[in-house]
């Protein structure tokens, strides 16, 4: 049998060393129930301590096993959806091509400084950073975008080799 303390005033169950805290109904009067996995006690707010023993467990100690199994079910689902809709957000078209823009945007920063009129660059090397930056510009609205937002199966132009980014 598991080890099991109730502390109602607190909202606490714990069962074998997971503890959850939420809303259950109690006896009035408990300030905690302790049971090692095969006797116990409950503690009274008013009046000594009641010993529990192993036939005591199904009418004391089970209801609130019961609980706890139940809120513990109930957060698993909770954690479960709320993982589910993150996923199906993340994975959303408008997400995969606010992911594609961020990148995209990314790597025309890393080239910004190359067409700074000041910067020492052939006509032709300037025209392979313009080609460059506007195939970047153009992605989104390729067939097939947003891909997977940005990463390993977005085709990506190539960067010139000369470009030290």
């Amino acid at each position: 049998m598991p080890k099991v303390t109730v502390v109602p005033d607190d909202r606490l169950i714990i069962v074998d060393g997971h503890a959850l805290c939420f809303d259950y109904p109690s006896l009035d009067g408990i300030h905690a129930l302790q049971w090692d996995g095969e006797c116990g006690h409950i503690e009274w707010e008013y009046g000594p301590n009641q010993p529990l023993e192993a036939a005591d467990y199904d009418g004391q100690v089970a209801p609130f096993m019961e609980l706890w199994q139940a809120e513990k079910a109930r957060l698993e689902q909770a954690a479960t959806e709320a993982e589910a809709a993150r996923l199906a957000e993340f994975n959303s078209e408008g997400s995969r091509f606010e992911r594609l823009r961020a990148e995209r945007d990314r790597r025309l920063a890393e080239t910004d400084y190359l067409l700074m009129a000041d910067y020492p660059l052939s006509e032709n090397q300037r025209t392979v950073v313009q080609v460059y930056r506007q195939s970047l510009r153009d992605l989104p609205s390729q067939e097939g975008a947003p891909w997977d937002g940005g990463g390993e199966e977005t085709p990506w132009p190539e960067i010139p080799t000369w470009v030290k980014a």
